[in-house]
């Protein structure tokens, strides 16, 4: 029989990390970009059929970028849960008995690591798609002066 564990700690530890990055890179650019896409919608005035079409995109937008921030909202209880499993994996010692544990942990880990990259993918789409939409292509001649609001 192989005693070769089926799951490589490293990598899983490598996967781990990986998600904590990209989802504090989300948390850290997604709600600037549905701000701005927000500042932008509010400035759209009047009743256009131009004005109706960017208002559109911007909406569009602006629910990818909610989607986004939903999904990694979602992934930060796997990923603590993960957290946790890995510190069970440090406190235990690396002992023939302890191998039946330590899979099942790495098994855990894995099923972790897992359901959080779907997350993280989905979150990850959301924010490019909302990204791809050109704020600047707006024209200026449908945007209320933020200046002067109108009462």
């Amino acid at each position: 029989m192989d005693s070769a564990p089926p799951f490589d700690p490293a990598q899983l530890l490598a996967e781990y990390a990986d998600l904590r990055q990209r989802a504090a890179a989300l948390d850290e650019q997604v709600p600037a970009c549905l701000q701005r896409i927000s500042d932008k919608l509010h400035r759209i005035g009047g009743e256009s059929e131009l004005a109706d079409h960017y208002r559109s995109l911007l909406v569009g937008a602006r629910s990818n970028a909610l989607v986004s921030i939903e999904n990694y909202h979602e992934v930060i209880p796997y990923l603590q849960a993960a957290e946790s499993v890995i510190a069970q994996l440090d406190g235990q010692p690396p002992a023939p008995a302890s191998d039946a544990g330590r899979a099942e942990l790495l098994a855990r880990l894995d099923e972790l690591i897992d359901a959080a990259v779907a997350m993280i993918d989905l979150a990850e789409q959301c924010f490019e798609d909302a990204k791809d939409t050109n704020l600047d292509a707006v024209p200026q001649s449908i945007l209320d002066d933020p200046l002067h609001p109108e009462p």
